[in-house]
């Protein structure tokens, strides 16, 4: 498997824009997790020496390291789902044991989008404190972090949602599917409070 933490953004692009089943759009919200990330850190870097930013430092640089590694765990568990696909069906021995690892590998699989939906609702609330706190002269960088870790969250959530469709576990889907439920509620009446604040208190403009 290709680390594509460790690979260009044009390669990652164009394997995205093949037709190999990896990376796909659990990657590609990693991605957008990782940008938003470091967005902010940029923010951060550009509003000089406040403590109460310096302290978001440490948990921004870890969330845009984790999101990269999640790029490359995501795409490690849609293969262990294909190679599950794959697996003879020929006898109800075989069938029964195809469907035990189709199960296994979907629930391997539902596991980096559900810490990606965290992640990124963790950035998006931390975009709130910079927003505020931050340099005004880059709220547009605040205001588009804000966006694509909105964007990665709702991404997470679709890919939470599409596995639990094939795990057949109900205890595990319902306790996947709830906390994707909530962090999607409070991402999206973040998202929501973020545009406002940025609307009303930061941008001036006589043409708006």
């Amino acid at each position: 498997m290709k680390e594509w933490n460790h690979r260009s953004l044009k390669e990652f692009n164009r394997a995205l824009g093949s037709d190999q089943p990896t990376p796909g759009g659990g990657a590609a919200a990693g991605a957008v997790s990782s940008i938003s990330a470091a967005l902010l850190l940029m923010v951060v870097n550009l509003s000089g020496e406040k403590p109460e930013l310096k302290r978001l430092e440490e948990k921004l640089t870890e969330c845009l390291e984790r999101s990269y590694e999640l790029m490359d765990a995501d795409c490690e568990g849609f293969e262990g789902v294909i190679e599950a696909w794959g697996l003879s069906a020929e006898s109800d021995a075989d069938r029964n044991k195809k469907r035990l690892q189709v199960e296994k590998a979907f629930k391997k699989a539902s596991l980096p989008p559900a810490e990606l939906m965290e992640i990124s609702l963790e950035v998006l609330k931390i975009a709130h404190i910079v927003v505020r706190k931050g340099n005004e002269n880059a709220w547009t960088e605040t205001g588009i972090a804000g966006l694509l870790a909105h964007a990665a969250v709702r991404a997470s959530y679709y890919n939470t949602l599409i596995n639990a469709c094939n795990i057949d576990d109900g205890e595990f889907n319902e306790e996947k599917v709830s906390r994707a439920k909530s962090c999607l509620e409070e991402a999206e009446s973040k998202a929501a409070e973020l545009e406002e604040y940025l609307h009303e208190e930061i941008i001036s403009c006589e043409y708006l």
